[in-house]
Order: C-alpha cells, then sequence, then structure tokens
C-alpha cells in the first residue's frame, strides 16, 4: 500500500476525478468482486465510494482527525469520552520521551493504523520510533493517497500522546457502531486484535441479536457478551453522528469508563466484501445519500500549462514518472484515452507473441514503447487441480456433531494434513510422527484418557499415580462464573477452562488489585460455550469430549518478576521419553516465545516446529526425575506429551497431552519420519485390522 500512496501523490494534478474513478473501480473491483455504479449507488461499498468522490463536507476532516476529534467529542458529548492526551508535537524531534510515562500510545493524526504501543518504555528504541513517526507524517503518507478518502487530503499531520489503557488478557474488545443518518443500525465486536492473522469480527443489530452475515474477519467460536454500556454507546454514538449521512463510530469500554476511539466515515476504504454479497445491498439501503458537495477546486487548464512550462528539474522528474504510472494503468482503462495534467492523449495498445515471450505495446503520439516483456506460460495439462483448504469452526462442528461420520473425519484430517504438512497422508501406513499422531486421534480409543485431559480431574489421576507434590494445588472448580469469590481468591491465581486448547483459554493473574473483575467474569463467561472443547476443533476426531465445561482454578506457582515459565515437554514413544522441547521466553513476552527440540541426552536437534528454536537451552536441575516420573505416566499408552514446569528445585506436571501439536509441520521434513521412528504402532494397527 504505501508503494501505491506514494504512486497517487505523484501524480498530483493528474488525478482528477475521471482518473480517481478509473482507479477506485478497478480496485473495487478486485477486492469486493464486481464492477461500482458509481452514478446511482446501492450497495453499501458503492455508496462509501460515492462519499469519497462527491461528498467534500469540510466537517469531516475534523472529525477523521485523530487527534482534532476530541475536541468534537468534548463540545457534543464531554471531555470524560475520549482518551487522555499526553502530549502534541508537530516534528518528532520535539518529543522528549523523558517526560513521558513508562507506558503510553504515540499516533499520527491522519491515519487509524500509524501508532506505537509502549508498553516499556525501558525496552523502545527511540530513534527508530522517531524515524518511524516522521516516516508516516510525510505527505505521501496521507491516508486519502490510499484509496482516495477525501476526509484526510486537507490534514496537517501532528503525532500525539495518549494514555495507554490496558485491557484484561492482552484482549481488546472494539465495540464499531454504524450510524446511517444519525441513526444506529449495526454494530461490530472485533477481538484478537493481539494475534496477527486470527482477529474476529461479529456483527450484531440494534437489539443485540447476532446477524447472519460476516464482513472483514473472521467469525469467533463464541459470542461476545454485550458491553455493560451498551445504552450509553448508542446515546453517544448518535449525537456524534447526526451530521453525517453515514459515520462509525468506535468504542472501547475500560472499567466503568468508555471512550470513544474514533470516528470512520470509509468504514475499509468500502472495498470489504460481505458474505453473504447480499448483504451489502442490504446494509447500503440504511444509507440515505445528501446532495453533492463540492468544496476542492480544480486549477484551471491554462495554470496547469503554465506551471507545466515552468517546473523545476525536480517537478519534470516526478511528471515522468507521473506519466508511467498513468501508463501503467492503461492496461485497465476501456476508454482509448488518457488524462494528464487535463490533456488528454489517445492511445493504442497491442501485444505481440513471440516463440519464448510476448511483449505489451502502447502508441502514443505515433510513437510506440514496449512497456511490458512477459516470459510465455505453457499451455495448462492437467485441470480441475484448484483446491483451498476451509477451516471447519467448532461452533459448527457442534451444531453438526450427530452426522459427522469416520469417513468425513478422515477426510478431513487428509485435506488439513495436506494443507498444514505439505503432503497427502498415508494412513494406512503411518510413518511420519504427524502420520502417527493422525492415526492415533482416529482409530485409538481408551476410556482413562477423558478424565486425564479434563484439567478438573487431572490433578487427581495424576497425584494417585506419581504423588500430589507433583500437582499444582487447586483452588476450585466453577461451572458458573457467579459461583467464583473473587474476594477469597488470592492476589496471584490462575484460571483456565477443563477442557479448552490454547492460552485462549487461559488467565494468569499476577496481582488481583489491578485486575478488572466485571471484564474477567466476562472472559470467563465466553469460555463456557460447549463448543469450546478441543474435541470439535478437529472434528470431533479424538475422544476426549469433556462432559461439561468448568472453570478451574488454581494457584500461582510463579513468582513476581512477570516472567513466564519455561515448559519443558518430553514426547514419550511406547512407555519411554524420546525428545523433548523447551518453551522459553529471551524477551519476557508471548511474541518473544522459543520453542527448542532435544534428545534425551539434551543435545539440540536440527529442527523447528511452529516457533524459532533458541541457539542454545539448559537441561532442567531435575532432569532425571521427569524423565522416570515420565515413565510412570506414560506406561499406559502407546504416546502422550508429559509436559513439567520446574520452579525453586520443585517439580509440576502441567498437563499430559496425547494428539500434541496435530498437523505441527516439522521442518526440514525428513525430521518427522526420524521422529516418527520413535513410536511403534504395529500392535495397535494389527489389532484395529482384525476388529475389521
Amino acid at each position: 500500500m504505501p508503494d501505491v500512496m506514494k504512486q497517487h501523490y505523484d501524480l498530483g494534478p493528474a488525478l482528477d476525478e475521471s482518473m480517481k474513478k478509473k482507479i477506485i473501480s478497478e480496485t473495487f473491483q478486485r477486492r469486493v468482486g464486481y464492477m461500482p455504479d458509481l452514478e446511482n449507488p446501492k450497495s453499501f461499498n458503492e455508496k462509501i465510494q460515492w462519499l469519497k468522490l462527491y461528498y467534500q463536507n469540510p466537517m469531516i476532516t475534523r472529525c477523521a482527525d485523530k487527534y482534532a476529534v476530541k475536541d468534537y467529542i468534548a463540545e457534543i458529548a464531554g471531555s470524560e469520552f475520549f482518551v487522555p492526551t499526553i502530549g502534541v508535537w508537530d516534528d518528532p524531534d520535539q518529543i522528549d520521551f523523558g517526560s513521558l510515562p513508562e507506558h503510553f500510545v504515540l499516533k499520527v493524526n491522519w491515519s487509524s493504523d500509524y501508532n506505537i504501543i509502549v508498553r516499556d518504555k525501558r525496552s523502545l528504541d527511540i530513534e527508530a520510533a522517531r524515524e518511524q513517526l516522521k516516516s508516516w507524517m510525510e505527505p505521501c503518507h496521507n491516508s486519502y493517497y490510499a484509496l482516495f478518502n477525501w476526509g484526510f487530503k486537507h490534514m496537517k499531520p501532528v503525532v500525539y500522546a495518549e494514555q495507554y489503557l490496558e485491557q484484561i488478557d492482552n484482549q481488546v474488545y472494539d465495540y464499531k457502531f454504524y450510524i446511517c443518518n444519525g441513526k444506529f443500525e449495526y454494530l461490530t465486536i472485533v477481538m484478537d486484535r493481539a494475534e496477527k492473522g486470527k482477529t474476529s469480527f461479529t456483527w450484531f443489530d440494534r437489539d443485540f441479536r447476532p446477524c447472519p452475515f460476516s464482513r472483514g474477519g473472521a467469525v469467533p467460536d463464541s459470542l461476545p457478551e454485550k458491553p455493560v454500556h451498551y445504552e450509553e454507546m448508542i446515546t453517544i454514538a448518535e449525537k456524534l453522528a447526526q451530521p453525517f449521512p453515514f459515520v462509525r463510530v468506535d468504542f472501547y469500554e475500560i472499567g466503568d469508563r468508555i471512550y470513544v476511539g474514533e470516528m470512520t466515515f470509509y468504514s475499509g476504504s468500502g472495498t470489504v466484501p460481505f458474505t453473504p454479497a447480499a448483504w451489502d445491498y442490504t446494509v447500503g439501503g440504511k444509507i440515505r445519500l445528501p446532495e453533492k458537495m463540492i468544496t476542492d477546486r480544480e486549477a484551471p487548464l491554462p495554470v496547469l500549462r503554465r506551471d507545466l512550462k515552468t517546473a523545476s528539474r525536480r517537478s519534470k522528474a516526478l511528471l515522468k514518472k507521473a506519466r508511467r504510472a498513468v501508463i501503467h494503468k492503461a492496461s485497465w482503462q476501456k476508454e482509448k484515452y488518457l488524462v494528464l495534467l487535463g490533456l488528454r492523449f489517445p492511445y493504442q495498445t497491442h501485444t505481440e507473441k513471440g516463440t519464448d515471450c510476448s511483449r505489451k505495446y502502447i502508441r502514443i503520439g505515433g510513437i510506440e514503447f514496449c512497456y511490458k516483456k512477459l516470459p510465455l506460460k505453457p499451455e495448462p495439462v492437467n485441470f480441475g487441480l484448484n483446491w483451498e483448504y476451509k477451516l471447519n469452526p467448532a461452533r459448527e462442528t457442534y451444531l453438526m456433531e450427530e452426522k459427522i461420520t469416520p469417513e468425513m473425519q478422515l477426510v478431513h484430517c487428509e485435506q488439513k494434513a495436506y494443507r498444514y504438512l505439505g503432503y497427502f497422508p498415508d494412513l494406512k501406513n503411518p510413518k511420519t510422527l504427524n502420520e502417527k499422531v493422525i492415526w492415533l486421534a482416529l482409530y485409538y480409543k481408551n476410556p482413562m484418557i477423558a478424565p486425564i485431559v479434563d484439567k478438573a480431574t487431572a490433578k487427581d489421576w495424576i497425584a494417585s499415580q506419581i504423588g500430589e507434590q507433583y500437582v499444582v494445588p487447586l483452588i476450585g472448580v466453577y461451572d458458573r462464573v457467579s459461583e467464583i469469590d473473587f474476594s477469597a481468591l488470592p492476589r496471584q491465581f490462575v484460571a483456565k477452562l477443563n477442557d479448552g486448547w490454547s492460552t485462549n483459554r487461559v488467565m494468569i493473574i499476577r496481582d488481583k488489585t489491578k485486575l478488572n473483575t466485571d471484564k474477567a467474569k466476562v472472559v470467563l463467561s465466553s469460555w463456557l460455550y460447549p463448543w469450546n472443547n478441543y474435541y470439535y476443533k478437529n472434528l470431533c476426531i479424538t475422544d476426549t469430549k469433556m462432559k461439561k465445561p468448568l472453570l478451574v482454578i488454581e494457584e500461582y506457582i510463579g513468582d513476581d518478576s512477570n516472567c513466564l515459565l519455561q515448559d519443558y515437554k518430553f514426547f514419550c514413544c511406547n512407555g519411554e521419553p524420546r525428545f523433548a522441547y523447551v518453551t522459553e521466553f529471551p524477551t519476557g513476552r508471548p511474541d518473544g516465545e522459543t520453542m527448542t527440540y532435544v534428545d534425551m541426552d539434551w543435545n539440540i536437534l536440527p529442527l523447528s516446529r511452529e516457533k524459532k528454536p533458541a541457539a542454545k537451552t539448559l537441561p532442567p536441575q531435575r532432569k532425571d526425575e521427569m524423565i522416570a516420573l515420565c515413565r510412570v505416566l506414560s506406561r499406559h499408552f502407546p504416546f502422550v506429551r508429559v509436559d513439567f514446569y520446574e520452579i525453586n528445585g520443585r517439580v509440576y506436571v502441567g498437563e499430559l497431552t496425547f494428539t500434541p501439536s496435530m498437523f505441527g509441520k516439522i521442518s526440514p521434513r525428513i525430521w518427522d519420519s526420524r521422529l516418527g521412528e520413535y513410536l511403534d504402532l504395529s500392535e495397535l494397527m494389527n489389532a484395529e485390522s482384525a476388529s475389521l
């Protein structure tokens, strides 16, 4: 996108209405899937494009400005509804970082994406931050030049610092209210921004009923709760939106306060498709477009010609670049002319195919230029190989559970393995580690597994096998959030779902005095949907379905250093630990996690899986004790991963996992086969064959 913005900026006066409409139409068709009607728009995305081109209300510039809008919010709703400003500067060199608090956010006002979140000033590279801010403040980085969002066009760039607002468990709930002609119509709740690629969007109508469509991202497995201040948000949003035909007003809810994040007039730049597509027109029907309002005035043609004659060397160079950019766009123009600085240039194009390549030519003013040379692609031999893996959402699997057959489960595993492992698995004769783990998930059924993977009952089983001293002490098990007495909990504790997967179902509380209890209750409540069980993640192929979702609260066994614990994970094959991996956090943050594989002599194995390995890793002090415990805990199973923590000279069992990292790609692939050699399934497979 920055390259496109620079190109549009360099075009300068050549970007007349005709050129902008052509660029918008081409981009719109590529992203949304149909050619927009910019003269008689009906869909939501079409009307956003119309508002960019024909509704130049100066108030939009004021309210789209992320800093200036605070004055407008103060006038209409009150100063308590925007995030407090720490400082504002015209030049990043003016920022005195020494006077800023330990936590803050730096922003540039003319885009939603120009943010630097500083959670610990001590780890901030100040010079790099200054250079990034300077880059964002360059004229060509005005958001107008992304796709002609007019409201940003006449802004003056400033950089400002805001108070850092921390929400629970690294989760940020962004409440986006769509206001059409002053009336609230739809709400989008955005979650999981902290995890790249996992951001989810849930749409609701005014009565907070889920809408049967999506736009802009994945739908979460569980529905978010209604914000506590929902009605107050609606009232404020409608007040702020009164002067405009359409605006999206974004809120954050922190404790008992709400803040307006921003006012957005061109949601998704009007190029984000709806699914199903019919809702593009349903939502668009809520917007009643105003009369055209054009406040910009283009320079008259004689002025442009005079400027062209007196242009400096740099301006002429930019003009050359602009001309090349216009020529590049000619391939998608239907009309046979170009507009440059108000002048129309007729042109013709044609393509010549040679024996080894094709050449594209453009003829302007009787002069022919070859502007693209492409190698010839071989004629296709095989057809019908286009395929895309589509994830089965856990909630959808939960609803169709009774209709899922073993054949469907096998097909699911074959497709998912190809998508994530890069090869089609041989499940009749499995050899690699991943193939064998998938085979076990499909065909190995053992009633002992279910109570072991259930975190509410696993502690009793572990204690019965090796002793209570190896179990993290339990505080309580609850089937409703309302049963938890937070005032009686210790200052530090850990909350988990009894059979959730990944860190999305774990809450680590190091200081209860700084905990937003209401938000914590909402998060915990969202875990209690039955489809949050790992059983539903992979089309019910594991035999670990929990009877009921439960909340498990246990003691926090770390210290006050805020360091994340090292996790030692031993892979036990046929009752013997064969290899392990260590998760470490050199940066002290989850996004800096390393995953290092080792053999039982603690030599680093030259492979990676999911995370980068560390350059070196030290064995736990009580490694031999962990190995002995593995032999006891794994003796009843063909394959299991046993996780340990080592705290103050003591060993704790974290959990036992029977299908660990299933579909986790091992690089290089040869190690998928080498690790698979440790696991012997021949006896189980013979028994399975005999039963068929």
